[in-house]
């Protein structure tokens, strides 16, 4: 009687070991690499987004709607700098943490399922504005703008 493994079983194997050595060493670079500084400097006072699209999500259905001038100016983003700190403006001045991660700068409130997520899109900072709701998910997508200054 053979006690060997069968070679599909070996390959198997080595296929498994391969992709856990591939898995680990990616953890391991992009946990060495540095983090992306957040493009919002020091002087600022304030950020506003307008919208260009709204998308809500329910279990049942996704609906993607480009924004009229009108909508957007309603559902505008406002985050205002007091000091060091962040706070959501345009959603009852709810606290905010700002962290980095690879190229996104994110601007997340203690509660779960809301935060800003900014990125630097060639010469211009757009954002995503994304809150959970009782029954599903709305997320705005738009340009992003700092004020300096008082």
């Amino acid at each position: 009687m053979n006690n060997s493994p069968s070679p599909q079983f070996a390959s198997r194997t080595c296929g498994a070991v391969a992709c856990l050595i591939l898995i680990l060493g990616s953890g391991i670079s992009q946990a060495q690499a540095p983090q992306t500084l957040t493009p919002i400097p020091a002087a600022a006072t304030a950020l506003e987004g307008l919208p260009t699209v709204r998308i809500d999500t329910t279990a049942d259905r996704v609906a993607r709607r480009e924004l009229n001038a009108s909508e957007a100016a309603k559902s505008r983003l406002r985050v205002r700098k007091v000091g060091s700190r962040y706070y959501w403006a345009s959603l009852d001045d709810r606290p905010l943490t700002v962290t980095s991660s690879g190229g996104f700068t994110y601007l997340s409130s203690t509660e779960p399922g809301r935060y800003v997520r900014i990125r630097q899109l060639r010469d211009k900072l757009t954002y995503v504005e994304h809150v959970d709701t009782d029954t599903g998910s709305v997320t705005y997508w738009g340009e992003l703008r700092i004020v300096l200054g008082k």
